[in-house]
């Protein structure tokens, strides 16, 4: 019997091959989109998930609570938090801590192959409770000893040239000891909220220095703390268990503090609250926003296949009324209707896995993923894959299936097809229902890429054009800045140079200080961001003096002088600037006199609003220069960087030249957003096509219904424009209706999107009349190509059988 109905399937493929290929290419098309968004989610819901213990560990969190009610998040702990915990509650297993001491210059024991890595060190309890693949070396011991390093198959290759490393040593300008190599770990997922590239053992700190301040750290915040729970073990307890041990060890604190534990799980989803993670964060919102999309484009697909079949119902009628009449049962029918969805079903989705496996290496770029489809993808995809198939083919074929299968066999035969109106307002609403989809994704695009064109071109306080920011390394750089800037200075190509403590745009933590004054009144300051600048660094960075004057070069005296923008002076309650005292806690109160203010600028994201900020001269008590900043021409860049790369070589003969762009690690700000804004773009293109071909489906149908009226109408006098208009415009009521339903919706949606930005733009309303009438002229091509084809047709061929 099965075979039977797979014959006549294949035969009725290859009979019918216009709207076969209509069939398969639309799910297609809607599988491999399925596909992709869900290998893309299923590798976001399982960051961190491919540790052998992660429903179990637990990163420590400190929540600091100010005087005032200001609470903060930050992922570390003091040192004895996870040392005391481990040994006085039998419910924690084991803990992990981790420390990241700044960056240093890496080689081998030749000098060969040198390179700059954070120096990042970690605790023998890190490879016990993380099940990061250890291609060489032993768990238990690798970072047991003084100097043991572990390294990952990159950095081995980088250094050695193999990754048959076990036993080799490196040499790094911190320590004069070389590092043993124990271990070589495979390379780190990418997601993977722990990322390093190599990690030295805690123990290589022997100084006297660390282990006293070890030994009663409680609060430091500078250890990345993660806890293996028990099975048995009740998470809100220990956590009370952990804070009533930190309570009874820790010494003026000044801020109410207390610790929470968060799931590795969580980690990569919930921790935009929490500062000092510099783990690559997602976004919840977008999942399912993307699974949504993902069902939706695949539910357009089968849409499609529903009106196509029922489109082509006349043409099958006096098959279906002969099987009938044969003794075929409404049941025999329907299995044949759902033999032929299955298989169509399974060609597209053979189809779709090789069009997946094409489209992964661009998608894998695009993304920044390693999305794979093989024998080694995660079983789930698979399983997933199945249903969905299943799913796909009974949403597919149960409704053409019924409905053909129910007609009675006279009139089959007589080609005297009732087709009732409640019928036919399904197929409309289906057809409603694919392009407000369609005009939904029009607008989204539209307003993400309208925002996105706002945040490049917004007036962003200073000029971030031709700006080359050069990495200070070594303290001997740092000490000859100033005869460093002179000879960068006079290079042909470069117009102006700053050095700074940090830049604008920052991606690594900028500084926070307390900021106080007379006019301020809670007792520990307000909190404001800090950087410390050189004479140069607004003319570099064309920031405007908009009150009071710059410091002085060379002077002594602007040491303790500093420039506040707008936001701070609003704040300090300062209108003009003359001299007047702000205390800045530090190690030693820092007292400064402020000279100057500056028109306020975006030094972080345009998600964040313009918060206040202190510009201190560069020989500050609180931070040192950390950078070069080059206003530079662009013409022979290259020959430029060479000269600079020279002149700091002449400085230091083992620094390493570091740059980048300005506006270029700007940009990396919303790299998330442009790969939504690509997404919703290609999705909305194929939501459009998949649409059309369902309109196209329906005017098909609708034009071989009414094949005799319009020769009718013919010979009557009617010309093709009226019967093209006649056709149409029941059709372009629907995109209507599904505009008015889509409007809405999508102003909601991007409303909601435009919130998370503190500078956004206003959602106009020419973005919503483009997208209508942009689905308006879509469907009108669609429609107007099967309906001028049944206009110029010869009516007496239509009527010779009346």
């Amino acid at each position: 019997m099965f075979k039977n109905y797979f014959k006549i399937a294949f035969r009725n493929l290859k009979k019918n091959k216009a709207f076969s290929f209509i069939n398969i290419f639309g799910l297609t098309i809607g599988l491999a989109s399925f596909l992709l968004i869900s290998l893309y989610i299923f590798d976001e819901l399982t960051f961190d998930r491919f540790h052998k213990n992660a429903d179990n560990i637990y990163r420590v969190v400190e929540k600091n609570t100010t005087a005032e009610g200001k609470v903060t998040k930050s992922a570390g702990a003091g040192y004895q938090v996870s040392y005391r915990t481990k040994k006085d509650l039998p419910e924690i297993k084991d803990a992990a801590r981790m420390i990241t001491l700044g960056r240093i210059n890496v080689s081998t024991i030749e000098n060969t192959n040198v390179f700059y890595e954070n120096f990042t060190m970690a605790n023998q309890g890190f490879l016990t409770i993380f099940s990061f693949k250890l291609l060489e070396g032993n768990r238990q011991t690798a970072l047991a000893a003084p100097h043991s390093v572990i390294v990952t198959e990159e950095t081995a290759q980088k250094l050695f040239g193999t990754t048959n490393v076990l036993g080799k040593a490196i040499k790094v300008d911190r320590d004069s000891m070389p590092f043993k190599i124990t271990g070589v770990l495979q390379n780190l997922p990418v997601n993977s909220h722990l990322s390093f590239n190599l990690l030295f053992s805690e123990s290589s700190i022997a100084s006297d220095d660390f282990k006293k301040f070890a030994a009663s750290d409680w609060n430091s915040g500078a250890f990345a703390t993660y806890l293996l729970l028990n099975n048995k073990a009740n998470v809100p307890k220990t956590a009370a268990k952990i804070n009533q041990l930190v309570a009874a060890n820790e010494k003026d604190a000044k801020d109410k503090s207390s610790y929470l534990l968060q799931p590795l799980k969580d980690i990569h989803f919930y921790s935009n609250d929490i500062q000092g993670d510099s783990g690559k964060k997602g976004n919840i919102v977008y999942m399912y926003v993307f699974s949504i999309i993902a069902l939706f484009v695949l539910l357009i697909a089968c849409i499609n296949y529903m009106n196509l079949t029922t489109a082509r119902f006349a043409n099958r009628a006096k098959e279906i009324g002969m099987r009938k009449v044969s003794g075929a049962s409404r049941k025999n029918l329907v299995f044949q209707f759902l033999t032929e969805a299955f298989l169509l079903t399974i060609i597209a989705s053979a189809f779709a896995i090789v069009l997946v496996k094409l489209l992964l290496p661009a998608f894998n770029s695009f993304t920044e993923k390693q999305l794979t489809l093989g024998f080694h993808t995660d079983y789930l995809i698979y399983a997933g894959l199945a249903v969905i198939v299943t799913l796909v083919g009974l949403l597919s074929g149960i409704y053409p299936a019924l409905f053909q299968s129910a007609s009675k066999p006279l009139l089959l035969l007589k080609n005297k097809i009732n087709i009732g109106k409640g019928n036919l307002s399904l197929r409309q609403t289906l057809v409603v229902f694919q392009f407000t989809l369609s005009i939904v994704m029009i607008i989204a695009t539209m307003i993400v890429y309208l925002q996105m064109k706002y945040v490049n071109t917004k007036d962003m306080g200073f000029n971030k054009e031709q700006l080359l920011v050069i990495d200070i390394n070594s303290g001997k750089v740092r000490r000859s800045a100033e005869t460093i800037k002179n000879e960068f200075a006079q290079l042909a190509q470069v117009k102006n140079v700053s050095v700074s403590s940090r830049v604008p745009g920052e991606w690594k933590d900028l500084p926070k200080i307390k900021v106080k004054n007379e006019n301020i009144q809670t007792p520990e300051g307000e909190d404001m961001y800090f950087l410390g600048v050189d004479d140069q660094f607004l003319k570099t960075y064309q920031i405007t003096l908009s009150e009071g004057r710059n410091f002085e070069t060379g002077s002594l005296a602007d040491s303790s002088s500093v420039i506040i923008n707008q936001t701070a002076a609003k704040e300090l309650g300062i209108k003009n600037p003359s001299e007047q005292l702000i205390e800045i806690p530090w190690d030693k109160p820092f007292i400064a006199r402020v000279i100057g203010i500056v028109k306020d600028f975006n030094f972080q994201s345009l998600r964040d609003p313009v918060a206040p900020m202190i510009l201190g001269y560069q020989q500050n008590p609180i931070q040192a220069i950390d950078y070069f900043t080059v206003k530079v021409n662009t013409d022979k860049v290259s020959n430029t960087i060479a000269k600079m790369d020279a002149i700091l070589h002449h400085a230091d003969q083992k620094h390493l030249f570091e740059y980048h762009f300005l506006d270029k690690q700007w940009d990396l700000f919303y790299r998330e957003d442009r790969i939504r804004e690509t997404i919703f773009l290609i999705v909305a293109v194929l939501t459009i096509l998949i649409a059309c071909l369902g309109l196209f489906g329906l005017a098909t149908y609708t034009a071989e219904q009414r094949i005799k009226e319009i020769g009718i109408r013919k010979v009557l006098g009617a010309s093709v424009s009226n019967i093209v208009t006649l056709l149409s415009k029941d059709f372009l009521k629907l995109v209507l209706i599904a505009a008015v339903i889509a409007f809405p919706v999508a102003w909601w949606a991007m409303h909601q999107w435009l919130l998370s930005f503190a500078y956004r733009i206003n959602i106009s309303w020419w973005v919503f009349v483009i997208a209508g009438i942009s689905a308006l002229l879509i469907a009108l091509f669609t429609i107007s190509f099967q309906a001028i084809r049944a206009a110029v047709a010869n009516p007496a061929e239509s009527l010779r059988t009346e």
